[in-house]
C-alpha cells in the first residue's frame, strides 16, 4: 500500500505507482514483499518534457500515482523494463554508460511515462497545430544525422521547432507514420547497408545493436518483412560478391 495525498495505490501485478519529484510517499509494506524500483533524475525529466512541450516549465512536474499495468501504456512499461533487465544483464559494467541500447531505453520510458501518464502538464503537452512542411524537413533530417545517438521525441520536437503532439500528427499526415517510427526505419535501412558491406568480422547481432536494436528475435523478424530475407541471409549474399 503506497499512501501519496490522501490518494492510497496497491502495488501490485495490476498497478504501479508513478512517484513524482520531492513527492512524499508512505509505503505499508507486507512480511514478504517485492518490488521493481526504476528512478529517472528530476532533470532528465523535466528536460524531456519541456523539449516535448517547446517550452520552459515554471513549476514541479506532478503524475498522477496511479498506472494500470493491464493498459496499453502499461503493457509498454513492462515491455520496456524487461528490455532494460535483459540488457543491464548483458552489458559489461563498463559499457553501460555508453550503451545505445540502454539510453534509448530509457529515453523511450521517459517518453512514455509523459505521454501516457497524466499529469499537470497533459492539457498542454496535448494541444495541437499543424507543422509546416520544413519542421518536418527539419525533422526527418535531424534524424538521419542523429540516428547513432539515443534520441528521444522530444530531442526531435527541439530540432523541428514544434511541439510533440503537432509534430505527430502531422507526421501521420504527411508521412504516413510516427517520427519514431521513421527514425526505426532510418536505422533497419543503417543496418541493412552496414551488413551489405562484405566484411569477415561484421555480425548480424554487432550491426543490430550498433544502431539500437535491443531484441535480437524480434529485429530478425521485422528485417525480414521490410526486406523480404533474413539478416544472416543479407550478410552472407555480400561476402559472396565480387570486390
Amino acid at each position: 500500500m503506497h499512501r501519496v495525498e490522501q490518494q492510497s495505490i496497491v502495488v501490485n501485478s495490476e498497478f504501479a505507482l508513478v512517484q513524482s519529484p520531492l513527492q512524499a510517499v508512505e509505503v505499508l509494506t507486507a512480511a514478504d514483499f517485492e518490488v521493481l524500483f526504476v528512478r529517472f533524475t528530476r532533470d532528465g525529466v523535466t528536460d524531456e518534457l519541456q523539449k516535448l512541450l517547446e517550452r520552459e516549465t515554471r513549476s514541479d512536474l506532478v503524475f498522477s500515482p496511479g498506472l494500470r499495468l493491464v493498459s496499453a501504456a502499461g503493457r509498454r512499461l513492462r515491455e520496456l523494463c524487461d528490455g532494460l533487465r535483459r540488457t543491464l544483464y548483458t552489458t559489461d559494467e563498463q559499457s553501460v554508460r555508453d550503451s545505445l541500447p540502454l539510453r534509448n531505453l530509457e529515453t523511450d520510458l521517459m517518453t512514455l511515462l509523459l505521454q501516457a501518464q497524466p499529469h499537470n502538464y497533459t492539457r498542454l503537452l496535448n494541444r495541437n497545430s499543424t507543422a509546416g512542411v520544413w519542421q518536418i524537413g527539419a525533422a526527418e533530417e535531424y534524424m538521419r544525422a542523429n540516428a547513432h545517438l539515443p534520441i528521444s521525441l522530444g530531442d526531435v520536437c527541439q530540432a523541428a521547432g514544434v511541439n510533440a503532439r503537432t509534430l505527430q500528427d502531422s507526421f501521420r499526415k504527411k508521412r504516413g507514420c510516427t517520427p519514431m517510427q521513421f527514425l526505426r526505419e532510418v536505422r533497419m535501412q543503417e543496418v541493412r547497408a552496414g551488413l551489405l558491406q562484405p566484411g569477415e568480422d561484421k555480425h548480424v547481432s554487432g550491426e543490430a545493436a550498433r544502431w539500437g536494436f535491443l531484441h535480437f528475435g524480434r529485429f530478425s523478424k521485422e528485417y525480414r518483412s521490410r526486406f523480404g530475407e533474413l539478416p544472416s541471409e543479407t550478410l552472407r549474399r555480400s561476402r559472396k560478391m565480387p570486390v
